[in-house]
């Protein structure tokens, strides 16, 4: 019966598919029909910006997992369950960069984002066309985009920037506007889709007379997420449609071998090779991490500096789960059920819940209690301390695990220390004197 009704979450109606495979060939038209040869302009909108996106080589289209899916990808903002911010900073030869975004998850309207992307060089020499020094000028150049994504269908979400940029090299300086649209498909729970149209009818940034436009661009993604989601395997294709540049490949890995603490990261693409490592702490109500990536310039033979970028981020609120045991540490006693320890489920949920389990687990990650049912899960349960079978089980410290799953598939997960066993007093010698 159980099995019956978590097959049927997975089938995709004729009806759904028709629209998926709509939407799928619209991008997909539209990306033979303007695809060319790249191009340059703008180029701080195609940079990786956080360490974690350039350590994976740029592989984001089709993972989009984080709020850098507003830089990379706008649908894929769908995927997030907690608000969501992000910076980083580089600093190499002069020049800067800088990224500042921040994500919010909705129940009814979808997920929203805000980001802005920074770039300077404040003191650059100027030459005459004779090669006389004229002066010391500076170029910036500032993005704020803001992002809407919606998921009409289990399997797929939809995605919008609205951005501006802010272009100024000497004393000249100018605006303009564009947008992106994105598309993202889950084909199945660990294996995702991405598609992205950017910079659509510009931005175009006029100077007195001269005018540069950031060129139509074309990404394409696909990330394939193994072993619970601790191995990803990312591939990007990037594409403009300016005549000369070419088709850009992306390959990239994330692997947490300490879950959540320690995630390893590597890459490639065509000019460098990437490398990269995040540092994680989970709390019941918020996370917040560091991230390292470094650049080594392959294509040059390794002549051009190597590049170091360093990131921080923050999860927190949004629809999450965990538990509170009480007491912290219990002696369980067969036969009284006073002697028990309480455990109260806090979760918020995007949907209406399907289905839910809680395993708790020795410390050795062995389960010894399962409990689990079909829609909400109630407010408080109590563990006697017993396992599955009815025997008590031995003393030490437990750890819970519990997964929410709601009616369109996604899930919401956490584990954390629940409660301590200790049946037997201290280990010592008992003297007996005898009596008179």
């Amino acid at each position: 019966m159980v099995e019956s009704r978590i097959q049927s979450i997975n089938r995709i109606s004729p009806r759904r598919s028709v629209i998926l495979m709509s939407c799928a060939l619209f991008f997909t038209v539209m990306s033979i029909g303007f695809a060319q040869e790249g191009g340059v302009p703008g180029a701080l909108l195609n940079y990786g910006m956080t360490p974690r996106t350039i350590a994976m080589g740029k592989t984001f289209t089709g993972l989009a997992d984080d709020q850098e899916a507003a830089y990379y990808n706008p649908a894929g903002l769908v995927q997030l369950m907690s608000h969501n911010i992000k910076s980083s900073y580089l600093s190499l030869l002069g020049t800067s960069a800088g990224y500042l975004g921040y994500a919010l998850p909705t129940r009814r309207f979808g997920s929203l984002g805000l980001c802005f992307v920074y770039q300077g060089s404040p003191d650059i020499i100027s030459y005459t066309p004779s090669g006389t020094e004229a002066g010391i000028y500076s170029f910036y150049q500032y993005c704020f985009m803001f992002s809407y994504a919606y998921q009409p269908l289990r399997i797929l979400g939809l995605g919008l920037n609205v951005k501006s940029m802010i272009s100024k090299i000497a004393q000249y300086g100018a605006v303009g506007i564009g947008a992106d649209l994105g598309m993202f498909l889950f084909p199945r729970k660990s294996f995702t889709i991405g598609i992205t149209c950017q910079n659509l009818l510009g931005p175009r940034l006029t100077y007195i007379d001269e005018t540069d436009e950031v060129p139509l661009t074309f990404r394409g993604g696909a990330a394939l997420k193994l072993y619970d989601g601790r191995a990803i395997i990312a591939v990007d294709v990037s594409k403009n449609v300016l005549d000369y540049t070419s088709i850009e490949p992306h390959v990239g890995i994330e692997f947490v071998p300490v879950y959540p603490i320690l995630t390893i990261r590597g890459g490639l693409d065509k000019n460098f090779i990437t490398a990269g490592l995040g540092l994680q702490q989970d709390w019941n109500k918020f996370s917040a991490g560091i991230d390292y990536a470094v650049e080594l310039h392959y294509a040059s033979s390794y002549l051009a500096p190597t590049r170091h970028k360093v990131g921080m981020f923050l999860n927190f609120g949004g629809f999450r789960t965990w538990v509170e045991g009480s007491p912290r540490k219990f002696s369980p006693t067969p036969g009284r059920k006073e002697n028990v320890a309480w455990l109260d489920l806090h979760y918020k949920t995007k949907r209406p819940i399907e289905r839910w389990q809680l395993l708790i687990r020795n410390q050795y990650g062995e389960v010894v209690r399962t409990y689990s049912g079909w829609d909400a899960p109630p407010l408080r349960l109590s563990w006697d301390g017993l396992d599955d079978i009815g025997r008590v089980v031995s003393d030490g410290k437990y750890y819970y695990e519990i997964i929410i799953i709601d009616e369109m598939g996604e899930t919401i997960s956490f584990r954390s220390f629940l409660s301590e066993v200790a049946t037997l007093g201290p280990e010592g010698e008992i003297e007996f004197l005898p009596q008179d």
